[in-house]
């Protein structure tokens, strides 16, 4: 046996040595030099290809590529480069030979021959057919990125990149097109290197693109998951004809409070006392913010490593973060890393690619930062940290905890850990054919503990030490097998994908708590000391649940003569969150598009490109949970029968067979141009989309239902809007380029219905809430409405005696003590537009960007007014604008309330990141050439100005904390900061 394995081994290795040495002969090499057409300067960094194989190079400084063994024959080369259109040219390589080729770039304002990913694929930005936004890693924002969204805040018109919170451990908020749901999931799906991820799947440093699909026609191929849009990730690989190179990355940043709020200082509280405030002195100074924030100072530094050989190639990295926060203790922690491994074999006809990645983030996890940020600003500044017994001064006040107790006195620490590995295997059995098959799992795990100290302040415990530990973890395994056959005959090509795709999700965890600790000594790693094993104070819980998702899609392209264009796609799929009766949904989609640049009454016009283009696609959402459509039963406490205890057991959801996806209908027109030699470009896109099917809880008799409301697809909701962008290269030289790109949009909601003759829910119904002491309804919800109407009374005026003035239903004016429910519509908390406004400037080495972005038509409940504007709630500080006439009158005398002086216009506009570069010539230093290609460093300033007329801390409030009751300023909502950042990027 083995004497037969030895011999076909030999007799295999003649083989492949013959047919490579017969390969060698066969070969000769292309070399040239690549130039920008108006200028003739040399243009460096260009990728060389030679098309249909894995040879290329990259252009040197005078612009000069050298491509060995070609195969020979005739050969077509072709040229990237961002900023430019991709250039092909066909050359003769002779066996042995060297042909020479000179390419002239044509400098675009938007690159449409440059490939955006769809979603299973690939197509040129000129063949697009849907809405689809594409970013490269060149155009992303310098400086820290908490995560892949902040890279791209204001490059994507509708695509709302939101900042509202300073706390390191958030993630963007993001919001595509509006807010398409009342109950169900909000979120784009989002992609790495086609498989599910999120925004801190992979760190910013590694991220080569970011495309969003953002009508149905381009998303309804990812079926149940995709009716928010869709968000793909491509990470950095090695591209053929790189040279193997090390690169660093890294920066230091500072950050500051964005804004302090003016509340009274120990000063203030005495001049107030001394005409006739009823505040208290406790003869202290003390600044509550000194004590608890800080400077915090945060760096990250990333190498990545990438080379390869003809048919092997590698790129691997290694990131460490640490981001701290304003707050004392408030930081996040994270290692990454990541190996991408690819090989060719056969010429080329079989790729094995193979993706690790993995990430662990640490993070202190104990204080609640927006509470204690609450504490510190009401915090009485003559009041002291400590009792003269050296513990926590503590005044008893309702909701008034020591805010340096809060903080320093309650631990946790949080671990979350994310190991991904993918493998893809791509077969070519014929040019025109691939063949592929994805496969590879996930798994993440958290692992959480939090206790309190005998320091602690007893206003926020109970009296009671208390420690909990926790852990859960979440397996996702995919599968998906895809083949797309392409082929040009005539004037026709057509591009035909087939493919299959599984997912499976299990997720489980365990918590365990107990109180009554004789020490603090263990924190949470000794649960079994507490005596609330005892006492009835213990708890333990644990869980596990899991979904399934299977699908079969198919998508056809179809050009005929680079005129008409077409795509048509349809995906059946299986979800096992939906009803028994409903486990299967067909979402379709199709789009067209026609270049009118290509027609013949088109010649002589300013437009080098003009596209009209048009779709209709419909997908879908799942429900949040896995089990959401069966029936459900909760736990009680035990009770004693017949001798013994008993566990109580009660309904806690009725079943819906029916319950099914929310499905969305999307109809999207859009035009595409260039101008005037390729130095304007645009787009422009208008859509209606339909959220039919909606998710919504509805009341119901029991009996004959086994609970009093159930789960039901009854809603519709309706998001239409108009979205452009314009680049534009104000300045094209040598020696400097100038480009700049304004972008914006608008968008209005309505909720159509939210009944049918089955479940039948009220007109209206209130949400958001103040919270203590207001104790109020912040919006209210209508048919026929938007969602994020303000809902409340109307002040108009104040009286003589400092009380309120409202206006009732017929517009009179009235005292609040007679307005009972006579409210009104107060504004709303979603912007009806968004702007941003991108400038690139490049002076010979030197580069300098821009970043600038608002929204504009919304209001904002200001809370620090409506809480802490008011001279009569003297147990806890409050502002010094308390004490400014209202309406220009006189002070205000009654009780905290919600009326429309603390509803404000929300209107902004940020100068929201600042960037100026400076890349080192190597020749200039002799010694530093020899090891290092490219040297770049630069200063960055983000969230700089903000100009509004909002009096709160930052008009940039949360859209999706509470996504029915938009625009609410919390009081306990972590500062925003103003970051500076120094960085270089270094490539040996």
């Amino acid at each position: 046996m083995e004497t037969w394995m030895r011999r076909w081994t030999v007799a295999g290795l003649l083989v492949v040595a013959s047919a490579t040495a017969v390969s060698a002969q066969q070969t000769g090499a292309v070399t040239g030099s690549v130039v920008d057409r108006e200028t003739g300067q040399p243009v460096t960094g260009a990728q060389v290809m030679v098309t249909g194989t894995q040879r290329g190079a990259l252009t040197d400084d005078q612009g000069r590529f050298l491509v060995p063994e070609v195969p020979v024959g005739q050969a077509t080369l072709r040229v990237q480069f961002i900023g430019y259109a991709t250039a092909e040219q066909t050359v003769q390589v002779t066996a042995g030979g060297t042909a020479t080729v000179r390419f002239e770039l044509q400098a675009q304002a938007v690159q449409l021959d440059e490939l955006v990913v769809t979603g299973y694929g690939t197509q040129r930005r000129e063949d697009l057919t849907a809405s689809v936004a594409h970013v490269s890693s060149e155009e992303f924002i310098d400086g820290p990125a908490r995560d892949a969204a902040s890279l791209i805040a204001g490059k994507i018109p509708g695509l709302v990149v939101n900042t509202a919170s300073g706390d390191p451990r958030a993630q963007s908020e993001i919001m595509l097109r509006g807010i398409p749901t009342i109950s169900g999931p909000r979120q784009p799906f989002i992609l790495v290197d086609g498989v599910p991820g999120d925004l801190r799947t992979v760190a910013p440093e590694d991220i080569a693109s970011i495309d969003v699909l953002k009508d149905g026609s381009a998303a309804a191929v990812y079926g149940s998951r995709a009716s928010n849009g869709v968000i793909l990730i491509t990470t950095k690989k090695y591209e053929p004809g790189m040279p193997p190179t090390i690169r660093y990355d890294g920066y230091v940043s500072v950050q500051t409070l964005y804004k302090t709020p003016d509340f009274l200082d120990a000063d203030d509280y005495r001049r107030l006392i001394d005409e006739g405030y009823d505040f208290v002195d406790h003869g202290f100074n003390t600044d509550w913010q000194d004590l608890l924030l800080r400077q915090p100072v945060s760096y990250r530094h990333n190498v990545t490593v990438t080379g390869g050989a003809m048919n092997t190639h590698y790129t691997g990295s290694f990131g460490y973060n640490n981001a701290q926060g304003i707050f004392e203790r408030s930081e996040r922690r994270e290692l990454t890393g990541r190996l991408n491994i690819g090989h060719s074999m056969f010429d080329g006809r079989l790729e094995a690619n193979l993706n690790l990645l993995t990430r662990v983030e640490t993070r202190f996890d104990g204080a609640d930062y927006n509470y204690a940020w609450r504490q510190v600003l009401i915090r009485n500044p003559t009041d002291r940290v400590y009792d003269d017994d050296g513990t926590y001064q503590e005044r008893g006040t309702y909701f008034y905890p020591n805010p340096v107790g809060l903080v320093n006195e309650f631990n946790g620490d949080r671990e979350d850990r994310n190991m991904r590995l993918h493998g893809r295997l791509t077969f070519r059995p014929i040019e025109s054919l691939s063949l592929s098959v994805l496969a590879g799992t996930e798994k993440q795990s958290r692992l959480g503990g939090s206790s309190n100290t005998q320091m602690a302040v007893r206003s926020n415990l109970d009296d009671h030490l208390r420690a909990s530990r926790w852990t859960d973890s979440r397996d996702d395994r995919i599968l998906e097998l895809t083949g797309t056959y392409s082929s040009i005959f005539g004037g026709h090509s057509v591009t035909l994908l087939g493919g299959y795709s599984y997912q499976d999700v299990v997720s489980e965890g365990f918590d365990a708590s107990n109180q009554d600790f004789p020490t603090d000594v263990f924190g949470y790693n000794a649960l079994e000391r507490g005596d609330g094993l005892t006492s009835g104070r213990a708890g333990v819980g644990s869980d596990k649940s899991g979904y399934k998702v299977i699908g079969f899609f198919g998508r056809l392209n179809y050009d005929w003569n680079n005129r008409l264009l077409l795509m048509g796609s349809l995906r059946y799929e299986g979800n096992s969150k939906f009803g028994a009766d409903h486990k299967w949904g067909l979402f379709p989609a199709v789009s067209a598009g026609w270049r009118l640049s290509e027609e013949s009454f088109m010649e002589g016009s300013p437009f080098n490109d003009l596209k009209l283009r048009a779709g209709y696609g419909v997908t879908g959402i799942a429900p949040n949970s896995p089990y959401l459509s069966l029936t459900a039963y909760s736990y009680r406490g035990r009770f004693p029968f017949n001798g013994q205890w008993v566990q109580g057991i009660e309904p806690s959801r009725n079943p819906n067979p029916d319950l099914r996806w929310e499905r969305k209908e999307e109809i999207n027109v859009g035009l595409d141009f260039s101008l005037f030699d390729y130095r304007l470009a645009g787009s422009l896109d208008v859509y209606q989309r339909d959220t039919k099917d909606m998710l919504y809880n509805y009341n119901v008799p029991s009996p004959p239902f086994l609970y009093g409301n159930i789960l039901a697809n009854v809603g519709h909701m309706r998001n239409s809007g108009i979205e452009a962008q314009l680049t534009y290269d104000i300045v094209r030289s040598a020696d400097l380029r100038w480009q700049a790109t304004v972008n914006g949009s608008l968008n209005r909601n309505k909720l159509v219905s939210l009944s049918n003759e089955v479940y039948e829910t009220d007109e209206c119904f209130n949400t958001g809430y103040t919270g203590e002491p207001v104790q109020k309804s912040t919006h209210r919800v209508c048919i026929g409405e938007p969602i994020g109407n303000f809902w409340g009374l109307k002040s108009v005026g104040i009286d003589d005696d400092g009380r309120w003035i409202v206006e009732d239903t017929l517009g009179n004016a009235i005292s609040i003590e007679d307005a009972g429910n006579q409210y009104h519509v107060l504004g709303n908390g979603i912007p009806d537009a968004f702007l941003a406004f991108n400038n690139s400037i490049r002076y010979k080495n030197w580069d300098l960007n821009v970043n600038m972005r608002g929204a504009f038509g919304h209001q904002i409940l200001n809370f620090q007014r409506m809480f802490y504007e008011n001279p009569t709630n003297t147990e806890y500080n409050m502002l010094e604008s308390a004490f400014d006439p209202v309406y220009g009158k006189r002070l205000l005398d009654y009780e905290l309330d919600y009326v429309s002086y603390y509803v404000e216009d929300g209107d902004y506009w940020k100068i929201d990141n600042v960037t100026l570069g400076y890349t080192l010539d190597p020749s200039a230093l002799p010694l530093f050439s020899t090891v290092v290609s490219r040297a770049r460093i630069y200063l960055s300033g983000r969230n700089l100005l903000t100009i509004t007329g909002y009096k709160g801390m930052d008009p940039e409030v949360s859209l999706t904390r509470d996504p029915l009751a938009p625009g609410n300023d919390y009081r306990d909502t972590y500062p925003t900061t103003r970051t500076f950042t120094m960085g270089m990027s270094l490539t040996f």
